[in-house]
């Protein structure tokens, strides 16, 4: 088999580049390599969902605003693909809330996000407890709402692109990737733990936490690690107003879900790895004593939550900055690129990073956002390039 492109892993980033790529009109063939094709152990669909233009760097703040509009009007964009899923959008609004530390630098990345055209209020501690009075911490000082901002389904995120690239053309295949073969300077063979050969103009790397493994077949070393994250569904005794999706300076958040409330908080204090089980070790009672205690003090009517489910998911970490690393990453490899290292953002930013993949293939340059700061010469030059404030 040969085609244009490979892309080896096909959540949700890899589905857009697939699915831009495709749409793109151009004569360009497309293979996408799947090694868990019911997306069992995927990211994307264990997510929140969220989609935020509150960033600090103009970069993210670009690539949130683009792809929110791009779900927002995600069925004409996907206009003639059979059986699209439902996204759900919930335009209910991100609120940030943060203490009297965290004040100044949250003015700071509001104003930016301002100047960038964004729709982002800032509420002093009155203000904030006369818009949502649930909220009633004590050391909030500050918090800055941005009302255009919501979530989506994930798991319909994730299919909604994996058909849309189907539609356009691209063939999806089962399979693991077990080694890449090199010829001049360019990978140009992939094989399959089965056997199966494919032979590559171009390879696309969006293996997710997996990305490292893929790299280490043409000797790259990537600063990425899986870390475990754990989210909770429960459901309030207590009426609240209806409530955006609200995330303090700790990484706690929260947002509606239907009859409840879908959150938790990225256990910073665990190794990274991937884990199986999340109903004992560190997470035995990790709501328990960690998650709820912190809910009740900033919503006190979660004192009378009842926990109905926990799942878990794993972010691709970028251990440099936390931001994503985009481009050529491979010295010798000039036909490889990457996107990576999300960190919590991949859903959110998505649309945005499947088509700057899609310039990257059939330009050679980004056509529409600049993301060059994102590349991965920041991390041999070991400069990071790190959000401020909230991540």
């Amino acid at each position: 088999m040969k085609y244009s492109v490979v892309i080896i892993g096909g959540g949700i980033l890899g589905s857009a580049a697939a699915f831009f790529l495709g749409r793109s009109g151009k004569d360009v063939s497309v293979a996408v390599v799947e090694a868990d094709s019911t997306y069992t152990h995927a990211t994307s669909p264990q997510g929140a969902g969220g989609v935020r233009q509150q960033f600090s760097q103009p970069e993210n703040i670009a690539m949130s605003t683009w792809s929110l509009a791009f779900y927002k009007r995600f069925e004409e964009e996907m206009a003639g693909v059979p059986d699209l899923p439902d996204l759900n959008f919930q335009e209910q609004g991100y609120l940030l809330v943060v203490s009297a530390d965290g004040a100044k630098i949250l003015r700071g990345n509001q104003a930016l996000q301002e100047l960038m055209g964004v729709k982002a209020e800032l509420l002093d501690r009155d203000a904030l407890r006369r818009r949502f009075p649930s909220i009633l911490r004590d050391d909030i000082a500050l918090g800055c709402y941005t009302p255009d901002d919501g979530w989506i389904d994930p798991h319909a995120g994730l299919w909604g692109f994996r058909r849309g690239a189907a539609h356009h053309g691209a063939d999806y295949i089962d399979g693991r990737v077990t080694g890449i073969e090199t010829t001049g300077g360019k990978a140009t063979v992939v094989t399959l733990a089965d056997g199966t050969v494919i032979a590559a103009d171009m390879i696309i790397n969006t293996a997710g936490p997996w990305v490292g493994e893929i790299a280490r077949m043409t000797g790259a070393d990537l600063p990425i690690v899986p870390m475990c994250r754990v989210q909770h569904f429960w459901k309030c005794a207590v009426e609240t107003e209806k409530l955006p999706l609200v995330k303090d300076e700790s990484g706690l958040f929260f947002r509606p879900e239907g009859a409840g409330f879908a959150g938790g908080r990225p256990s910073f204090e665990i190794e990274p790895g991937f884990v199986d089980d999340i109903y004992r070790g560190f997470f035995a009672n990790y709501f328990e004593e960690t998650v709820w205690p912190m809910l009740a003090a900033l919503v006190p009517k979660f004192e009378n939550l009842r926990l109905e489910r926990s799942w878990f998911g794993h972010y691709a970490q970028n251990q440099l900055d936390g931001n994503m690393i985009i481009g050529p990453y491979s010295p010798g490899h000039d036909n490889i690129i990457t996107a990576f290292g999300f960190s919590g953002h991949g859903i959110m930013h998505a649309p945005a990073v499947g088509r700057a993949l899609s310039e990257l293939v059939l330009h050679g340059s980004y056509q529409s956002i600049d993301l060059a700061r994102l590349e991965y010469d920041r991390v041999r030059r070991n400069e990071p390039y790190a959000e401020t404030g909230i991540k």
